[in-house]
Protein backbone atom coordinates (compact mmCIF):
# COMPACT_ATOMS: atom_id res chain seq x y z
CA UNK A 1 0.00 0.00 0.00
CA UNK A 2 0.89 4.14 -0.82
CA UNK A 3 0.29 6.38 1.24
CA UNK A 4 0.47 10.39 0.18
CA UNK A 5 0.83 11.52 3.45
CA UNK A 6 0.96 15.54 2.22
CA UNK A 7 -2.33 14.21 1.01
CA UNK A 8 -4.27 12.39 2.93
CA UNK A 9 -7.99 13.46 2.65
CA UNK A 10 -7.50 14.81 -1.45
CA UNK A 11 -11.23 13.53 -2.63
CA UNK A 12 -12.69 11.73 -5.17
CA UNK A 13 -13.94 13.20 -8.30
CA UNK A 14 -17.44 12.01 -9.53
CA UNK A 15 -19.48 12.72 -12.14
CA UNK A 16 -22.43 14.80 -12.21
CA UNK A 17 -25.47 14.61 -14.18
CA UNK A 18 -25.91 16.79 -17.42
CA UNK A 19 -21.96 16.92 -17.74
CA UNK A 20 -19.49 17.97 -15.04
CA UNK A 21 -17.41 16.49 -12.26
CA UNK A 22 -17.76 16.95 -8.22
CA UNK A 23 -14.54 16.16 -5.99
CA UNK A 24 -15.89 15.09 -2.78
CA UNK A 25 -13.82 13.65 0.47
CA UNK A 26 -15.16 11.91 3.47
CA UNK A 27 -15.50 13.88 6.61
CA UNK A 28 -13.70 11.75 9.15
CA UNK A 29 -11.61 11.86 12.66
CA UNK A 30 -9.47 14.11 13.33
CA UNK A 31 -11.19 16.42 11.01
CA UNK A 32 -14.56 15.80 11.82
CA UNK A 33 -13.44 16.76 15.67
CA UNK A 34 -12.16 19.43 14.80
CA UNK A 35 -15.45 20.71 12.65
CA UNK A 36 -17.49 19.36 16.06
CA UNK A 37 -15.64 21.46 18.41
CA UNK A 38 -15.93 24.77 16.19
CA UNK A 39 -19.70 24.34 16.32
CA UNK A 40 -20.04 23.05 20.48
CA UNK A 41 -20.07 24.82 23.59
CA UNK A 42 -18.92 23.32 26.91
CA UNK A 43 -20.78 24.33 29.93
CA UNK A 44 -19.52 23.58 33.13
CA UNK A 45 -21.46 24.13 36.40
CA UNK A 46 -21.54 22.94 39.66
CA UNK A 47 -24.04 20.91 41.74
CA UNK A 48 -24.29 19.35 44.77
CA UNK A 49 -25.23 15.77 45.38
CA UNK A 50 -27.90 16.11 48.09
CA UNK A 51 -27.25 12.19 49.53
CA UNK A 52 -23.08 13.19 49.61
CA UNK A 53 -23.61 16.72 49.97
CA UNK A 54 -20.37 16.37 47.65
CA UNK A 55 -19.86 19.21 45.01
CA UNK A 56 -19.90 17.21 41.34
CA UNK A 57 -18.79 19.00 38.25
CA UNK A 58 -21.57 18.64 35.88
CA UNK A 59 -19.86 19.08 32.21
CA UNK A 60 -22.62 19.57 28.95
CA UNK A 61 -22.21 20.19 25.34
CA UNK A 62 -24.61 22.09 23.45
CA UNK A 63 -23.91 20.95 19.87
CA UNK A 64 -25.45 23.59 17.09
CA UNK A 65 -26.28 20.73 14.75
CA UNK A 66 -27.30 23.58 11.45
CA UNK A 67 -23.49 25.20 11.83
CA UNK A 68 -21.93 21.28 11.82
CA UNK A 69 -24.37 20.83 8.83
CA UNK A 70 -22.69 23.62 7.30
CA UNK A 71 -19.35 23.01 8.22
CA UNK A 72 -19.78 19.51 7.20
CA UNK A 73 -20.65 20.15 3.52
CA UNK A 74 -18.30 23.16 3.13
CA UNK A 75 -15.38 20.26 4.02
CA UNK A 76 -17.09 17.54 1.86
CA UNK A 77 -17.07 19.56 -1.19
CA UNK A 78 -13.27 20.00 -2.44
CA UNK A 79 -14.26 21.39 -5.23
CA UNK A 80 -15.93 21.24 -8.97
CA UNK A 81 -15.63 21.46 -12.81
CA UNK A 82 -18.25 22.18 -15.21
CA UNK A 83 -21.29 23.33 -12.64
CA UNK A 84 -23.23 25.81 -14.67
CA UNK A 85 -26.06 27.99 -14.21
CA UNK A 86 -28.72 28.18 -16.41
CA UNK A 87 -27.32 30.71 -18.75
CA UNK A 88 -24.30 28.32 -19.06
CA UNK A 89 -21.82 30.68 -16.71
CA UNK A 90 -19.42 28.44 -14.15
CA UNK A 91 -20.69 28.36 -10.56
CA UNK A 92 -17.58 29.21 -8.68
CA UNK A 93 -16.79 26.82 -5.76
CA UNK A 94 -17.03 28.85 -2.90
CA UNK A 95 -18.16 27.89 0.68
CA UNK A 96 -21.46 30.32 -0.22
CA UNK A 97 -22.25 28.41 -3.19
CA UNK A 98 -21.89 25.02 -1.78
CA UNK A 99 -24.58 25.84 1.20
CA UNK A 100 -26.72 27.63 -1.19
CA UNK A 101 -26.76 24.34 -3.55
CA UNK A 102 -26.62 21.88 -0.94
CA UNK A 103 -29.63 24.00 0.99
CA UNK A 104 -32.02 24.93 -1.79
CA UNK A 105 -30.88 22.29 -4.99
CA UNK A 106 -32.84 18.91 -3.69
CA UNK A 107 -30.91 17.12 -6.84
CA UNK A 108 -27.41 18.51 -6.25
CA UNK A 109 -27.92 17.53 -2.18
CA UNK A 110 -29.33 14.14 -3.27
CA UNK A 111 -26.35 13.23 -5.97
CA UNK A 112 -23.51 14.91 -3.38
CA UNK A 113 -25.04 12.46 -0.79
CA UNK A 114 -25.05 9.47 -2.84
CA UNK A 115 -21.52 10.22 -4.32
CA UNK A 116 -20.85 10.45 -0.03
CA UNK A 117 -22.08 7.27 0.79
CA UNK A 118 -20.42 4.92 -2.24
CA UNK A 119 -17.28 7.08 -0.81
CA UNK A 120 -17.60 5.72 2.12
CA UNK A 121 -18.93 2.31 1.07
CA UNK A 122 -15.07 2.51 -0.62
CA UNK A 123 -13.69 3.07 2.34
CA UNK A 124 -15.04 0.26 4.15
CA UNK A 125 -14.48 -1.66 1.16
CA UNK A 126 -10.89 -0.71 1.22
CA UNK A 127 -10.36 -0.82 4.84
CA UNK A 128 -11.52 -4.75 4.66
CA UNK A 129 -9.85 -5.86 2.10
CA UNK A 130 -6.35 -4.60 4.04
CA UNK A 131 -7.04 -6.33 6.76
CA UNK A 132 -7.59 -9.70 4.50
CA UNK A 133 -3.92 -9.12 3.15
Amino acid sequence: MIIDIENLNAGTWFPLEGGGEICLRVCAGDDYQAIRDQVTKVKTEVVFDPKTRQAQKLRTEDVDEKALKLHLWDFCIVDWKNLLDKHGQPIPCTKDMKLLLMGKSPTFFDHVSDCLAKLRGLEATEAEEEQKN
